[in-house]
């Protein structure tokens, strides 16, 4: 399994455990999953991390 694999299921859990109103699923595009991002279509494999921030 992949880093960009990881970083998609991870991804996936969060969305279906937590509502955000700036993190969206677009789907897969020339075999690579794509989130909307704060109003920025990225890439999962463009996304090297992921961490949680507290407010």
């Amino acid at each position: 399994m992949t880093k960009s694999e990881l970083i998609h299921y991870r991804l996936q859990a969060m969305l279906r455990e937590n509502s955000f109103s700036d993190l969206s699923y677009l789907g897969i595009r020339n075999d690579v999953h794509w989130y909307n991002i704060g109003g920025n279509e990225v890439p999962v494999d463009a996304i090297e991390e992921l961490e949680s921030v507290e407010e």
